[in-house]
């Protein structure tokens, strides 16, 4: 193709797109309907319907440097009615408990609660990793090091439409398998 050619079709490609954008500015919007039931649908169908603690990701971390854990990594995914990884916005709440052993409730008392906010862009840029597509969250101790024993892992997802989406992981720290 010669140069005058390539240049004519640039131009030509450039006047259409003009002309397509200024044919869409011209549109209405249109309007969302929150008693739509069609609405309601799709919104069930993106909304997140499970989380995941990812076991082998997720483990007692030193945020100190001193060699002893002092706070949890946790790792999870969230997936949609499709079971594809999804962004979600929300409140996370993440409740550590010792494990009673020989029980029917496992819970034993409460060590740790955080809670994790996810309602803006800079707090999903903070939790979200697009590589791994799953949440990373730091949650550090409140009071210090993490003694050694088993414990259950409790982290439940609110979603803005009030939905609960619970998964618990069982983990030791410091103990014989």
């Amino acid at each position: 193709m010669h140069g005058r050619e390539s240049r004519w079709i640039v131009a030509a490609s450039l006047v259409c797109l003009l002309g397509l954008a200024g044919t869409a500015c011209e549109q209405k919007s249109t309007q969302v309907e929150l008693d739509n039931p069609q609405l309601d649908a799709f919104v069930e169908l993106i909304m997140p319907a499970r989380i995941e603690i990812q076991h082998y990701l997720t483990r007692p971390f030193d945020f100190s440097g001193t060699g002893d854990a002092d706070g949890l990594e946790v790792v999870l995914s969230v997936h949609d009615s499709f079971d594809d990884p999804v962004k979600c916005v929300g409140t996370f709440h993440f409740e550590l408990y010792k494990m009673r052993m020989a029980s029917g409730d496992k819970r034993g008392q409460r060590v740790d609660f955080w809670q994790v906010t996810i309602d803006a862009d800079d707090t999903l840029v903070r939790y979200w990793d697009r590589v791994t597509r799953f949440y990373r969250f730091e949650l550090q101790r409140s009071e210090g090091k993490l003694p050694p024993g088993r414990y259950i892992l409790s982290v439940r997802l609110v979603t803005p439409t009030d939905k609960k989406l619970v998964d618990e992981y069982e983990l030791a720290y410091g103990v014989g398998g």
